[in-house]
């Protein structure tokens, strides 16, 4: 174990070549005395076409094929390591001051769901759990959709389950959205961390991002479509919901 938060262990999607990336997320996860273990494998120039036919269908490009390959190996290490709760956080990840109590709890309630499920400690896509739903003391809630793969904690049951699911129809959409039609299609329990403790710097305008439509906006464009969305979905939505 190489962190105080009781995980098996933190696995970080990186590109080799993303020096400031990588410095971000491994300042952040020090101040809370975590090491984290980075994902090299499958840059893109590392993919070749006999990967690309066996892992892929559809029309992803080069970049969106390369981050499925690098969740895939995170998912086989945590299967051949036997690991029950793990985390994987892609490195434009920016973490909460109260990231340690929001995992604790994520862990310390896991127990109350059925498995195979996954936790997404991330406000991916903007989702919250409606506020007439929530509980005093409860943190976890089961979730509608996936919250995007950018923080996610799973043990190597759902990562199995995952990982057949690919190996019988192999990887058509983005991670995000793959992961959603994988959980859905196998029952793995969607789980969402209130409030969650992680969001993603490409959404808030401190990195670039090239995997998505609207990624040639600006920064500060991008940063206030984010803005906008989360005051729209965690607030104005709870006025009715």
């Amino acid at each position: 174990m190489t962190n105080p938060l009781e995980l098996d262990q933190v696995y970080v999607i990186n590109v080799r070549a993303s020096e400031a990336r990588r410095r971000s997320i491994a300042a952040q996860l020090a101040r809370f005395g975590i090491v984290p273990e980075f994902i090299h494998e499958w840059d893109q120039q590392d993919i070749t076409p006999e990967v690309e036919q066996q892992t892929f269908t559809g029309n992803l490009n080069l970049r969106q094929k390369s981050c499925a390959l690098k969740h895939i190996t995170a998912l086989r290490r945590i299967i051949a390591r036997g690991q029950s709760q793990a985390l994987v956080l892609e490195d434009d990840a920016l973490l909460a001051a109260d990231f340690p109590e929001g995992v604790r709890a994520a862990l310390t309630e896991w127990g109350r769901h059925p498995r195979p499920s996954v936790i997404f400690i991330g406000c991916g896509g903007n989702f919250y759990t409606p506020k007439r739903m929530r509980r005093p003391g409860q943190r976890l809630y089961v979730g509608s959709r996936g919250r995007l793969a950018d923080s996610y904690i799973i043990g190597a049951d759902a990562a199995k389950v995952r990982l057949d699911w690919i190996a019988a129809h192999r990887v058509s959409h983005p991670m995000d959205n793959q992961f959603e039609i994988i959980d859905r299609d196998t029952g793995i329990t969607m789980l969402w961390l209130e409030e969650p403790v992680v969001e993603q710097g490409s959404k808030t305008g401190l990195f670039d991002t090239t995997l998505e439509p609207g990624s040639q906006w600006p920064r500060w464009l991008q940063a206030l479509a984010f803005q906008w969305e989360k005051f729209r979905r965690k607030y104005l939505y709870q006025l009715w919901r």
